[in-house]
């Protein structure tokens, strides 16, 4: 009996003694979990606690860094999570990188805060202020190599005078941040869709359409009407735009032949209305701030302008757009013309120029440079190469296609990502077979 007290003894002791050090080694999730459940304050408090015991985890810098971020720029507007933080936020991702000078992702959330605060004087229209913010980040060393070669790639596929949309705070940052830093392809007017809601923005951007500095573009709206942005009321709707004669011939339409863009809204509440008497009751639909400026410059640029998309969107945001997308690899022109099953669906030119006559000099740095966060944007390359390789098989041209396997073992194969690199080659050596 004795002997049987001594092992429950044991047990609990055992039982008590690993609970606690679970939950010290635990605390770190803890944060993690009400992070996910969007509870940003106790997420933080947690991983301030965590901190007092680790003082020289990397991990819990980035956390606090990240989880900061987070709510100031992605949660409702708080007292205290204005501007002012952004420099408490940087330090943690200083610690971060100081403790640990590979840490991808705290280079990720160091560049990704300076552009916030780049975007933060270009709404204030403190345009040479903007520069100042990347170049800190370039500094820091946040920005890798093989990202402004990406950029680069990305800003050379566009036509002169076009309209760059982007997706993603990656897309967008490397390619402005290039375009200031070396002054490189300043013709572009390189515009973040999803801050098109935000009316300082589209009131900078309307302001400086010849600006030397960032290139704007024309809106049409009055300042009145941009700082009045709201959902507005909208159904499915047709919107038919005019096409050019130089496009009527550069795509073969007749001359009668306009592009009509059917637009759905993308925004809806439990609100049930009438509009009319006798009209039957449903919810509310609305078309987004976002997607009414998107439809807006597209009509005032009245095809002025070619208009590109970094090939790195959610198709919920191109509002059924991307119908009328040619792929030239790295981004996307828009068409007046559904492309599928037409001619004009890739740009085989350009993929052309993206398979044998870029050099990819930088992808290797990569390797020691990785941003897991981002770096998966590199498989952009990859797609260049299956799309072309797609395109020579179904003409016949089994010769081309061993020309790009070549190109793509020398440029793409660098043991980054073995998996990827893998897939897109046995796919293109089948299309040889």
């Amino acid at each position: 009996m004795k002997r049987m007290r001594k092992i429950e003894m044991l047990l609990l002791v055992f039982f008590v003694c690993n609970l606690t050090f679970a939950q010290e080694i635990s605390i770190k999730d803890q944060a993690i979990e009400q992070f996910k459940k969007e509870n940003y304050s106790q997420a933080i408090s947690l991983m301030g606690k965590a901190l007092v015991d680790n003082p020289n985890d990397a991990e819990i810098y980035y956390y606090l860094g990240f989880f900061n971020h987070y709510k100031a720029y992605d949660s409702r507007p708080l007292i205290g999570y204005d501007s002012i933080i952004s420099q408490k936020i940087l330090s943690y991702f200083d610690k971060a990188l100081e403790i640990n000078p590979n840490y991808g992702d705290a280079k990720y959330f160091y560049f990704t805060e300076c552009s916030a605060a780049a975007f933060k004087e270009y709404q204030n229209n403190n345009l040479s202020k903007v520069k100042s913010y990347f170049e800190k980040a370039f500094k820091r060393g946040a920005i890798p190599e093989w990202a402004i070669e990406l950029a680069e790639n990305m800003l050379n596929s566009c036509d002169k005078n076009a309209i760059l949309f982007t997706q993603g705070d990656f897309s967008l940052n490397i390619c402005l941040f290039t375009q200031l830093h070396y002054n490189y392809r300043k013709d572009i007017t390189i515009v973040p869709l999803t801050l098109l809601d935000r009316p300082s923005f589209v009131l900078t951007l309307t302001n400086n359409e010849n600006s030397k500095i960032i290139r704007g573009l024309k809106t049409g709206l009055t300042q009145e009407q941009i700082m009045d942005m709201h959902p507005y009321k909208w159904d499915t709707l047709s919107i038919s735009l005019n096409v050019p004669n130089s496009l009527l011939s550069k795509y073969s339409l007749s001359n009668e032949y306009k592009m009509d863009w059917v637009i759905e809204p993308d925004l809806t509440s439990n609100r049930m209305v009438s509009k009319i008497e006798g009209e039957n009751s449903r919810k509310r639909t609305y078309l987004s701030p976002t997607r009414a400026m998107l439809l807006n410059i597209i009509e005032t640029n009245k095809w002025e302008r070619p208009i590109f998309f970094t090939n790195t969107f959610n198709l919920y945001f191109l509002a059924g757009l991307e119908k009328y997308f040619q792929n030239c690899g790295l981004v996307s022109r828009l068409t007046p013309l559904k492309t599928d099953n037409s001619r004009f669906l890739i740009d085989t030119i350009s993929l052309e120029k993206i398979v044998f006559n870029t050099k990819l000099v930088k992808l290797k740095t990569i390797i020691n440079n990785d941003q897991p966060r981002a770096s998966g944007i590199v498989g952009l390359y990859g797609y260049s190469y299956y799309l072309l390789a797609n395109y020579f098989s179904s003409i016949g041209k089994k010769d081309k296609i061993s020309e790009i396997l070549d190109k793509y073992k020398q440029n793409i194969m660098i043991g980054f990502d073995p998996d990827y690199e893998n897939q897109y080659l046995n796919s293109i050596e089948k299309m040889k077979n």
